[in-house]
């Protein structure tokens, strides 16, 4: 077969082989130029240089197993099934070659190998003559396919020689001569499997090359694929805003820091500073926030410094979100679902080096997804921000402090902020980064940060009250002209209030998490915008849940809320004088009297008791110093009972889903686990199901998509005893309960008391 006719991927244009693998190993190149030093502190620098050699020899290989005729015929012809994995005649061609080191050889082996497949994949393993069930009979099957499939290369041979002898990857490697000398590997990888199942632990000097091989391979192969022949490791921002000295602080440290300064401050620069001063070569920066909407707000801001080309966006709704934005600017979905498509698929490539993302997004790697060595090969010698670090629960600070050690001792360089930091968090981190870490904050040492700290915007009401027992001075503010925020901590308690309300007085709105997605944007979206005075909408008075806290850069007048933790009521506070538009503290009221049995199935009710007894005093300004003082108080003891139970038992299930990962190998019930961290399910309202098949049968799945709603895994549960859940056969969760735009999801309606939906 001529050189010219030998393709790596059919398409238009169809893609060389050879052309394929040398950009992709021009790109493990780039990799191993941006990763070594950090490589070098793990292996040192013997074991780096084997893992750099080792990394552009399989780049440059990893696809030669291509050349069989029966491959190249199926890529013309897609009728023509090969039925052989290819990697494994590209591997088994390594194991013909003699190299200088046998260690550099068994990892470009590996890397080849599992490029795809892991070893956990029974196709992989048979078509290496690795079998369940390996009789005589069965194992001498599978070495003639194997030798049948091999001797596809014969035409090719000449060739393949020739271009890799060519290479200065392949120099000081002696080819085999004869294609016949290639052999077949069950032995070989019958051996490495049983040395990789016996590894302590994946990333232990003897299994972490493994891991980055495999790794940074599929990266470099995923990228190259897409049409991305160059990894970005320059990283220079735009024009940034002066810098205020603790500002300055922090971005001349190195090593990790903890930085507290109140919402406003300008954490955001600190941390770009910080990141930039600490980043040693190429690799990649981690910006880390614990909320979908305020990663997108994140991701305006770091794309006007470093421009959208260096910053990926990932969570779970990053492509609902990008299509929404496409939407709006071309009003066609096929233009708008393919640009947010090449988004997603941008973004989830290794060649941005700057992410912005929850920390579910690295975790999930932890838990041994499929692939997962490529997420974490690029979090080695990471740089990595945790913004709002106070924002989780007990259970998954267990999970990101035990993350944190990991990657610690794999170089990792950490950031962590807040404006809200107890000290036993900061013990726990410290704890896991083994050492002192830094305090910065604002401190009073000129007229700004003077002003900052000692300036207050509100001045708190406890009131030993309901809620609903508030409405009353809620109308009243609203009569006068106030925007007026309510915030409850529960949703059907919140559409009680939302009622009562909107019957008294008009411009009553209503926000929480059971809205379909759609619903919820257009909602969000009026109500910044009639704040902004950009909107005709009449907003008095905004009912809202605990979404408020983090989804809306919004301000409003007054405030009236249930009490929750101190670090949630915070939060509640900052949506109400946010930019210090009123030259005096506003007033807010906290009702303090609520019912416990509802109430401690959302909130702790221990952390709630001590927020109330460590409070300021009725009345009082609430300054930075003061809100750190109540922050000290309320966590002086640290976790409270129930909340060290769940932090220990999570603690104790992570580090056995960590203990049982083994290199090359996913875990399924990894996979599990990490789905099972999520507390909440979408579902369709009966009442939508038409326009939802509607959209689908158009072929506009995302647009269907919109009409979902998340629910909690508690209401999931009583909708299914109640018999009004039906799942689809495409999983599609169908809920016989009520659905209003103004409402919300209405769970205890049910539109067909009949329940002949299920039917």
């Amino acid at each position: 077969m001529a050189r010219q006719q030998l393709l790596a991927k059919s398409g238009d244009p169809p893609i060389p082989l050879s052309e394929h693998l040398k950009d992709v190993s021009e790109y493990c190149r780039e990799i191993t130029e941006a990763y070594s030093v950090h490589w070098e502190k793990l292996l040192g620098s013997e074991g780096a240089r084997k893992v750099s050699e080792a990394l552009v020899i399989a780049g440059l290989s990893h696809d030669i197993g291509k050349c069989a005729e029966g491959f190249q015929r199926s890529l013309k012809d897609r009728q023509k099934a090969w039925n052989f994995r290819h990697e494994v005649l590209s591997a088994a061609f390594l194991l013909a070659c003699k190299f200088p080191d046998y260690v550099t050889q068994k990892l470009a082996f590996t890397a080849v190998l599992t490029h795809h497949r892991d070893l956990s994949d029974n196709n992989l393993l048979i078509d290496s003559g690795l079998l369940p069930l390996p009789t005589p009979e069965f194992v001498n099957e599978a070495k003639e396919k194997f030798l049948q499939r091999l001797g596809e290369m014969a035409a090719s041979w000449d060739w393949l020689r020739s271009f890799l002898s060519s290479r200065n990857e392949f120099m000081g490697i002696k080819l085999p001569e004869r294609l016949k000398s290639v052999p077949f590997p069950e032995k070989y990888l019958s051996d490495l499997r049983e040395e990789l199942l016996r590894s302590r632990s994946f990333y232990d000097a003897s299994s972490l090359p493994f891991v980055l091989l495999r790794g940074w391979l599929m990266a470099a192969d995923h990228a190259v694929s897409a049409g991305i022949k160059n990894l970005r490791t320059e990283l220079f921002p735009g024009k940034m805003p002066p810098s205020r000295r603790f500002q300055e602080e922090v971005g001349n440290h190195r090593g990790h820091a903890f930085l507290e300064a109140p919402t406003g401050s300008g954490k955001t620069l600190a941390a770009i500073k910080w990141a930039l001063r600490n980043r040693k070569k190429g690799e990649r920066i981690f910006y880390l926030l614990p909320y979908q909407a305020s990663i997108e707000a994140m991701a305006d801001k770091l794309e006007e410094f470093f421009g959208k080309e260096n910053v990926a966006v990932l969570h779970a709704r990053a492509l609902d979100y990008a299509f929404r934005d496409y939407f709006e600017r071309t009003e066609d979905y096929h233009t708008a679902y393919s640009m947010a498509k090449i988004d997603k698929e941008l973004n989830r490539l290794a060649h941005k080096p700057l992410k912005l993302a929850t920390p579910f997004q690295l975790m999930k790697w932890l838990f041994g997804i499929r692939r997962w060595e490529m997420g974490l090969s690029e979090m080695v010698g990471g740089i990595f921000v945790f913004d709002e670090i106070h924002a989780y629960d007990a259970h998954v600070v267990a999970l990101i402090v035990e993350m944190v050690r990991l990657l610690g001792q794999l170089g990792g360089r950490f950031l962590f902020m807040s404006a809200t930091f107890p000290e036993f968090l900061k013990e726990l981190l410290r704890d896991a980064l083994q050492g002192d870490i830094p305090v910065f904050r604002v401190k009073p040492e000129d007229e700004w940060s003077r002003m900052f700290l000692q300036k207050a915007r509100h001045r708190i009401f406890w009131r030993n009250e309901p809620l609903e027992r508030m409405l009353p001075d809620i109308i009243e503010r609203a009569e006068k002209g106030a925007k007026v925020l309510v915030v409850a901590n529960r949703v059907a308690q919140a559409q009680a209030l939302y009622r009562e309300l909107a019957e008294a007085v008009p411009g009553v709105y209503l926000l929480h998490s059971r809205f379909t997605h759609q619903d919820r944007v257009t909602l969000e979206r009026q109500i910044i915008k009639s704040l902004q005075k950009k909107h005709d909408l009449d907003l008095r008075i905004l009912v809202a849940t605990q979404v408020v806290e983090v989804s809306l850069d919004v301000s409003f007048d007054t405030l009236f809320t249930e009490i929750a933790p101190v670090d949630d009521l915070l939060q509640r506070f900052g949506r109400v004088n946010r930019y210090g538009e009123h030259a005096e503290a506003v007033n807010i009221y906290v009702a303090t009297n609520f019912d416990e049995n509802k109430l401690k199935h959302v909130y702790d009710l221990q952390r709630i008791k001590d927020t109330a007894s460590k409070g300021p005093d009725n009345g009082s300004e609430l300054t930075v110093p003061v809100m750190s003082e109540w922050i000290t108080g309320v966590y002086s003891w640290g976790w409270t009972e129930g909340e060290n139970r769940r932090f220990c038992q999570a603690r104790k299930s992570f580090l056995r889903v960590l203990q049982y990962l083994k290199p090359i190998m996913h875990m399924d019930e990894g996979s599990e686990d990490f789905r099972g961290l999520f507390k909440a399910v979408e579902i369709l309202p009966i009442q939508l199901f038409q326009e939802y098949q509607e959209h689908r049968q158009a072929g506009k799945h995302l647009i269907a998509n919109q009409l979902l709603v998340p629910i909690s895994l508690g209401t999931c549960w009583k909708l299914r005893s109640e018999g009004r859940l039906k799942t689809l056969s495409d999983g599609l969760l169908i809920a016989d309960a009520g659905y209003d735009p103004k409402l919300g999801l209405l769970p205890e309606d049910s539109p067909r008391k009949d329940q002949s939906f299920l039917l």
